[in-house]
């Protein structure tokens, strides 16, 4: 048997444009569908913070990988490999994103989040709050640097946690928790510290006595705060205010 294998791509700022694209030229677009397989950038130039790897299996046994979403028909399969992003959401120091009022997610991994944060001492507002930041909740996220999964951690903290998988949603959410739960005792508690390790790297919050200097880290730590404090707001609301649905995501 005799296969080929050929790849196809082109930058994804050169697709067509969908409707309504947000941000600036040189600004990243943002997207908060789950998962993400275009860019929303509209604009030739324009940075692209997500896109997907597809491959296409056609039926003469040829294979081609490509991210340029393709459309499955007949004599061909076609799979969605993973998805990338360029950065962590919360890192990008000219986001468009609005951190106080964008819509938050109290469904996706309810379960293993709050079991999580019960095993490893990680309030669940602030455990969502990284989850949010980190990935908006994209199991399939791969960054440039190679952070993986929810909680984009790198293969070596993966490791170290015990992850397996780093795209398996439960191992990368525990990995994760277990992580900040380390963080959180390293820094007794502060939970803006331990963000600021999370981003930036413990060493680093060690050497400056705080959080360091870094734009992309104090915008980050910001934008956590901001998470954390309405996911608390939303997670520990009075019984008595939530009615039905009140599960379901929320401004």
């Amino acid at each position: 048997m005799q296969t080929s294998v050929r790849t196809t791509g082109r930058a994804l700022a050169d697709a067509p444009p969908p409707a309504a694209p947000r941000g600036k030229p040189g600004d990243w677009a943002y997207s908060e569908s789950r998962p993400v397989a275009t860019t929303a950038s509209a604009r030739p130039g324009d940075r692209v913070l997500r896109g997907a790897v597809y491959r296409v299996k056609r039926a003469d046994g040829s294979v081609e990988y490509t991210n340029i979403p393709p459309a499955s028909g007949k004599g061909r399969a076609v799979t969605m490999l993973f998805t990338y992003i360029a950065t962590c959401m919360a890192c990008d120091l000219h986001s468009p994103i609005h951190w106080n009022s964008v819509r938050l997610n109290l469904e996706d991994y309810a379960s293993v989040t709050r079991r999580a944060s019960v095993d490893y001492g990680v309030d669940e507002a602030f455990l969502r709050a990284i989850i949010h930041a980190e990935s908006a909740f994209n199991p399939h996220a791969l960054s440039i640097k190679g952070a993986q999964g929810l909680m984009q951690l790198m293969p070596a903290t993966a490791s170290d946690m015990g992850v397996l998988d780093a795209f398996n949603a439960e191992q990368n959410i525990r990995g994760g928790a277990r992580y900040l739960g380390q963080l959180l005792q390293t820094f007794k508690g502060d939970e803006r510290l331990a963000a600021a390790a999370y981003n930036a790297g413990p060493g680093a919050v060690e050497r400056y006595k705080g959080v360091p200097p870094y734009a992309e880290t104090r915008v980050y730590v910001a934008r956590v705060e901001e998470l954390r404090q309405r996911y608390g707001k939303a997670l520990h609301r009075p019984l008595a205010s939530s009615g039905a649905g009140s599960g379901s995501a929320v401004q």
